[in-house]
């Protein structure tokens, strides 16, 4: 049973992230870390990232705990990579099911170190950041009788062992209407299911000097700037993104593109083979990679056209929220829970990202009209600010924590 609140003053939450790299989720977290009321909940964050990092997300509004798994998430999708490749069928499930053992035994001490620091934190409620496949934090709380709740950011497919805890979730946050439909398809329990959207966070309004910015990375003012933000990983669609990016840059002299983040946790390889297919395309000279950027508030600043190209179904996308609250045109792709978020020529675009004529037009069209990129920027801004405010954001999580633990909002 959870502890009462008659027992002391605060709520005290646990919040599990197995993040090893920057990205949506951290973000977020981050975010409601900051926005949550003070008065009644007590933030106390587990993270496998350096403490640093994970201070700056949380801004300083929460204990930290660095606790790192033997056998993390990046190791597992190597393996199955790998695993992959056996044939027969029935061989290939033996492997995953052998492999899924042996990550759940080098594991136990990750447990371990979890149900101490619920103990010691005096811990209410468990709040899992990464969906089922972080299922090590909700064992630990079955075995202290904790409530908990977890937060899916992508879509999953349960496990034998997760089919086995699935029953025992006091509740699930999901980040859209689409990646509800896709777990209910793939079998999660849709009674208990809370659909929230992602927030976007105060520090994400645009306040840099947009002069100093473009001086840092060599930018002209008269330099058209459009640009991809995020983790390379392959299905962000980084090279579908430079097909259109080659085409706008052939009839815009003026237009330069930037490639905003680094492969992070992701495949090295596809880094490099971008990095080739932009040193072979003749247009290195206007196309930028800059790297992992801590503040990507201050490249908004700079931005003129934000272009999301992800080629498998999106979650939700916080970066074309955060484009958004900046005044930053934006053009999604057509797959996954962007719809959602933009209204298709009205506060942004919807487009595929294997139409590259398509999509360079669009790009092309708002680079050089000022009047319509201004114009969707600030229909774009508006929107955000009305639907996805990270107050509103709190409350709604905090009255999901008030019913899980059966005490007043």
């Amino acid at each position: 049973m959870a502890i009462s609140l008659k027992s002391k003053n605060k709520t005290t939450i646990l919040f599990v992230d197995q993040a090893l790299s920057f990205g949506g989720s951290v973000v977020v977290l981050g975010g409601l870390v900051e926005a949550i009321n003070k008065n009644s909940y007590r933030s106390v964050v587990v993270g496998e990232m350096d403490e640093s990092i994970l201070d700056y997300h949380m801004q300083g509004q929460a204990k930290i705990h660095v606790v790192r798994r033997l056998f993390n998430y990046a190791q597992w999708e190597k393996v199955t990579s790998a695993a992959k490749r056996i044939k027969p069928q029935f061989l290939f499930k033996l492997v995953i099911y052998f492999m899924s053992a042996v990550r759940s035994i080098a594991n136990v001490i990750y447990i371990v170190r979890l149900v101490k620091i619920i103990l010691v934190e005096k811990v209410d409620l468990v709040h899992v950041n990464n969906g089922m496949s972080n299922f090590e934090p909700v064992i630990a709380a079955l075995l202290l009788r904790r409530r908990f709740i977890v937060h899916f950011h992508g879509v999953e497919k349960p496990g034998f062992i997760h089919k086995l805890l699935l029953n025992k979730v006091d509740r699930f946050i999901i980040i859209s209407d689409f990646l509800y439909m896709a777990l209910v398809e793939n079998g999660f329990p849709k009674n208990h299911m809370t659909v929230i959207p992602n927030p976007v966070q105060k520090s994400h309004a645009l306040s840099s000097n947009e002069k100093n910015v473009r001086k840092q990375y060599g930018l002209s003012k008269k330099d058209k700037i459009f640009a991809i933000v995020g983790r390379i990983v392959r299905w962000k669609g980084h090279i579908e993104f430079l097909n259109s990016a080659f085409l706008v840059l052939e009839n815009l002299p003026d237009a330069k593109a930037l490639i905003v983040g680094d492969f992070s946790d992701g495949d090295a390889s596809y880094q490099d083979e971008i990095m080739e297919i932009i040193k072979n395309s003749g247009y290195g000279d206007r196309i930028l990679m800059t790297g992992y950027v801590k503040d990507v508030s201050r490249i908004y600043s700079i931005m003129d056209v934000c272009v999301h190209t992800s080629i498998e179904p999106e979650p939700f996308g916080l970066v074309i929220v955060e484009a958004m609250i900046n005044g930053v045109p934006v053009i999604a792709s057509d797959v996954g829970a962007p719809a959602e978020i933009i209204k298709n020529k009205v506060n942004g675009y919807i487009v595929s990202p294997f139409m590259p004529t398509k999509l360079a037009a669009v790009i092309t069209e708002l680079l050089i009209n000022d009047e319509l990129r201004s114009e969707i920027g600030r229909r774009g801004r508006m929107h955000v600010q009305e639907n996805y405010d990270i107050e509103s954001y709190a409350h709604s999580v905090e009255r999901v924590y008030a019913e899980v633990l059966g005490t007043p909002e």
